[in-house]
């Protein structure tokens, strides 16, 4: 017989022209299994280019399809459709390459104008205090890039690398007071910087001039040579209350010195002058926007002239397991500078500088404010290092909870822990005690006007003997008003006291209470006086 012709598929021959005309349908299906997959056209882009692809491939996806033209892909990277979907005719492929970077700017902080009030030069005179200048901010961005191109930026770091200075004029106000003698020195806040009084109230000069003192920390040396004070650090959550630094009073001129220690609620000189002591706390964003780390330091200051660091050392670590541990405790050094006395929301005890641990005097039941605030009693010594005076929560008798109770009494405590007696009673939670610093033995404190409403009640201001005999007012004088939370300094020789009432400074003769006013700025506040 003759040729009939052939089909091949995968290396088979069918023969036979009858069997090719009985089943001409399944060798038109083998003919086209022998061609293979129809192709497909894909268009690929990625890393800058475009590529228009013919696959022939079965169940070819698009992750294959990576694979064959050795593509990688970064973690970020994005791929549309998704590796998992098979190829179709006509589909496009788009790779997009996706990176994170950070980078750095900074930008200048402009300084602000500001006038200040002062009685210290002639009115209607305009004086320059302090020269401004220009702050330095630096921000990090995380930036994301698709294919080269930035598409977002986000701010993660912000930080001032240089404060800005304010520019301060001084614009002299009429000085209608008498100019009052001035024995020692005598410090004070006003308009947010440190003020100096020395000979007579009309001499007096700024110490600081930004303008940014917090009144957190205001401590003069018992000799009145330095003066430590805290500077208000603005920022987010994560950035430090404040800043602690000292000035010297005696030198004119003289620009004040940073300690290197930020977040300070409270510090002190020791009496002989040579250490400080300091306790911290960190700035959070709830209210009161800080919380006490209840710690203490102990800050050694080198010899004058020494290139030396200041020695520090801890004598409290940081605690929260004390009753409204967030509000800190109070401190006060010891006459002989060996001890620490303290104050919290439930006790009043102290730290001896070899111990290092809190051992309390006196304890009592915290005060429940039901508030955002927390009361803590102040510590004042007897001139002897003998005694402490504080005010004291007491209990209310019964007709609310220990707690809630409104009554808070004037005590003294020995330090050796044999005595306990109460001196006055009902005098109010801001009574805020202080000793004489000499052995007169008088004791000055606040008596709430409305003991049952203490914590905003105006107190009148009294003194008495150590043993609680002799009381008597000294302020208001008929016709003013109370004080607001009494913060009296004591004259270093016992016979006078410095007040603020209405923003304004008084000296008051502890002997007949005459007043003669140093200040009428407004805004005057946290007098200190020494030596």
């Amino acid at each position: 017989m003759g040729d009939k012709g052939q089909v091949r598929c995968n290396g088979r021959r069918n023969r036979g022209w009858f069997q090719a005309l009985l089943f001409s349908g399944l060798a038109l299906w083998l003919l086209a299994s022998c061609r293979g997959p129809e192709p497909l056209g894909v268009t690929l882009i990625a890393d800058g280019g475009v590529e228009l692809l013919e696959i022939r491939a079965d169940s070819f996806t698009v992750r294959d399809l990576l694979e064959n033209r050795g593509l990688t892909l970064g973690p970020k990277d994005r791929v549309e459709p998704d590796l998992y979907v098979e190829l179709r005719d006509g589909m496009t492929v788009r790779v997009t390459r996706v990176e994170e970077t950070f980078v750095t700017e900074r930008q200048s902080l402009p300084f602000a104008h500001r006038t200040m009030r002062s009685e210290a030069i002639p009115e209607g005179e305009r004086r320059l205090l302090q020269l401004g200048s220009t702050g330095e901010l630096e921000i990090t961005y995380r930036l994301t890039l698709e294919d080269g191109e930035e598409v977002s930026r986000q701010q993660v770091r912000r930080e001032v690398l240089q404060e800005p200075l304010d520019e301060v004029i001084l614009v002299g106000v009429a000085g209608e007071l008498t100019p009052v003698a001035i024995s020692g020195t005598v410090v004070y806040l006003s308009g947010g910087n440190a003020w100096l009084m020395r000979e007579s109230s009309d001499l007096r000069r700024n110490i600081t001039g930004w303008g940014d003192l917090d009144g957190r920390v205001f401590a003069l040396s018992d000799d009145g040579s330095r003066l430590l004070f805290t500077r208000y650090m603005a920022g987010a959550e994560d950035m430090p209350l404040n800043s602690l630094w000292m000035a010297r009073t005696s030198l004119v001129g003289e620009r004040p010195a940073y300690l290197g220690v930020k977040g300070v609620v409270w510090a002190a000189w020791s009496p002989d002058g040579r250490r400080l002591a300091y306790s911290t706390a960190e700035r959070t964003g709830g209210v009161p926007g800080w919380k006490a780390n209840n710690d203490l330091w102990l800050m050694t200051l080198p010899a004058e002239g020494s290139d030396e660091e200041p020695a520090i050392e801890q004598l409290l670590p940081a605690t929260a397991e004390i009753p409204y541990a967030w509000w800190g405790r109070t401190y006060a050094w010891s006459p002989d500078g060996l001890y620490l006395a303290y104050g919290q929301a439930n006790e009043v005890g102290l730290v001896a500088i070899s111990g290092r641990k809190p051992v309390p005097l006196l304890t009592f039941e915290p005060y429940r404010t039901q508030s955002h605030w927390a009361w803590v009693p102040e510590v004042s010594w007897s001139p002897d290092g003998r005694l402490l005076a504080f005010a004291r929560h007491e209990d209310g008798g019964g007709e609310v909870s220990p707690e809630d109770s409104p009554v808070f009494g004037l005590w003294v405590a020995s330090v050796d822990g044999r005595l306990e007696v109460r001196l006055a009673e009902a005098v109010g939670m801001w009574s805020a005690p202080r000793w004489s610093p000499t052995d007169n033995g008088l004791l000055a404190y606040g008596q709430a006007e409305v003991a049952q409403n203490s914590s905003d009640s105006r107190y009148d201001l009294w003194i008495m003997d150590r043993d609680g005999s002799n009381a008597r007012q000294l302020f208001p004088p008929e016709g003013w008003f109370g004080l607001v939370a009494p913060d009296v300094a004591w004259s270093p020789w016992g016979d006078a006291l410095i007040i603020e009432y209405q923003g304004s400074l008084y000296r008051m003769s502890v002997e007949d209470g005459e007043m003669q006013q140093l200040t009428s700025d407004g805004q005057s506040s946290h007098a200190r006086w020494a030596r």
